[in-house]
């Protein structure tokens, strides 16, 4: 059978391809991060607008850790398919907004060539959490500047990870990255670079071979980027100079992206990681499997419901208890095959954001936190298991997490230089937790946990 690229385009009827001519597409923007998140996010939302016949929002991905995914798709001619995949029903897609891919820093002057043309007007990123203090800062410092010296015309840089504010985390680490340079560059870039919050929402697990072989049986063409995602997918961004053309895309623009932010990270990121953890000391696999147990599933209810939408401020236009509800049938998507131990990784960097602010809240407002503090301790306890983990600050996490007091355990993991840490009023809670985990079935711990609950 064929493989997907502009040649075999034209023979593809079985799925949906670009309405639009690919040889009008215009690169608009740049993508630091070109992994599964990306395709299929933030590139259909740019494929809306071509298909609205908006011609300059096609994309140059970049690659960064390794140039496999950049030269893959590259093979293709950058074509790739998004399969929206819920149950039985399944919805492909051939995107075409991304017309160059790259990888950095192999395609470095091509980059810096692309930063230079005022044709560009976005900078968009998903890389992980920890590649903002590492390459990321200085690598778009570097395009930064380069813009700089040619005329610099203005641009907006909009992260699209799960960080708390992370348009204005993202202008800190720049700005610090900068520090050493001219003040005139430093003055253009305050005048002349936004960096609006936004808040990004779909669920991507990582392709298998097997997803690819049983796409071609179906739909009868080759495509080696294949992405599977769940239907729903979200992007909100806060007020921006560039909405006006970002109409009809499905993007949604608002005043503040702060509330959102709180309900998808706390709502559904911190859940998620909870399950990953359940799944990796139950030997689950995947995520839908783990939620599909009546006593996991009753837990993270009651945990989203009375605990961590009392945590914070509803955006006025989301229904928290049909928002949460939402968000446990689309976990419990088994058609995804989210892998716990992905989402199980760099927990040090995540779990500030997503359950110890959370946990922060509840006890300033003097509210219930018992199935947060329970939340924290079961990763805590996963910590101390795993044969292998996969964290910044695995040796330092490890070391604590071993200790056979519970309470120095947790006294020594949540010391560690997190971006938010735990309240040390509530190690107490979350020790006597950890230490029910330890010596009991967890089973019998969430039965003790309801009908103290009562």
């Amino acid at each position: 059978m064929p493989t997907l690229s502009r040649s075999t385009l034209p023979s593809i009827t079985t799925v949906e391809g670009p309405s639009y001519d690919l040889d009008k597409v215009n690169i608009g923007v740049l993508h630091m991060g070109l992994g599964a998140f990306h395709r299929a996010h933030q590139a259909v939302f740019f494929d809306n607008v071509l298909r609205n016949g908006n011609s300059n929002f096609g994309v140059c991905a970049v690659s960064q850790r390794s140039p496999l995914v950049a030269d893959t798709l590259a093979e293709q001619d950058c074509l790739y398919t998004v399969n929206a995949s819920d149950h039985a029903v399944e919805t492909p897609r051939i995107i075409g907004s991304i017309r160059e891919s790259a990888y950095f820093p192999r395609d470095e002057q091509r980059l810096i060539d692309l930063a230079s043309n005022p044709e560009l007007g976005l900078i968009t990123i998903t890389v992980s959490e920890k590649a903002y203090l590492q390459s990321l800062p200085e690598r778009l410092s570097l395009l930064l500047h380069s813009r700089f010296l040619t005329g610099g015309a203005p641009l907006a840089i909009i992260s699209c990870d799960n960080l708390p504010s992370n348009g204005e985390y993202t202008h800190s680490v720049i700005q610090h990255a900068i520090a050493n340079e001219s003040s005139e560059f430093k003055k253009w870039v305050e005048a002349h670079v936004r960096f609006p919050n936004s808040m990004v929402d779909r669920i991507v697990p990582a392709i298998t071979s097997t997803r690819i072989d049983q796409f071609e049986s179906k739909y009868g063409y080759r495509d080696l980027s294949l992405i599977t995602a769940e239907p729903f997918s979200e992007w909100v961004i806060e007020h921006d100079e560039v909405e006006d053309e970002l109409i009809g895309s499905g993007i949604r623009f608002v005043n503040s992206v702060a509330p959102y932010e709180l309900a998808k990270i706390r709502l559904f990121n911190g859940v998620h990681s909870t399950l990953a953890y359940l799944g990796q000391l139950l030997s689950i696999e995947y995520v839908a499997d783990v939620i599909s147990d009546s006593r996991i599933s009753e837990f993270v209810q009651r945990m989203q419901e009375d605990e961590i939408a009392q945590s914070f401020i509803t955006p006025i236009d989301l229904n928290l208890m049909e928002y949460a509800t939402q968000i446990r049938q689309r976990i419990s998507n088994p058609t995804l095959l989210h892998r716990t131990k992905q989402i199980a990784m760099d927990g040090s960097q995540k779990l500030p954001q997503r359950l110890f602010t959370t946990a922060n809240n509840l006890y300033e407002k003097s509210l219930p936190s018992s199935r947060v503090c329970l939340a924290i301790a079961i990763w805590l306890h996963y910590l101390g298991e795993a044969e292998e983990l996969d964290d910044p600050l695995a040796l330092e996490l490890q070391t604590f997490s071993k200790s056979r007091d519970s309470h120095a355990a947790v006294r020594g993991c949540l010391t560690l230089p997190f971006a938010s840490q735990v309240n040390p009023l509530l190690y107490a809670p979350i020790s006597r937790w950890l230490d029910l985990l330890r010596t009991q079935s967890l089973w019998k711990v969430l039965s003790t946990l309801e009908r103290e609950n009562e």
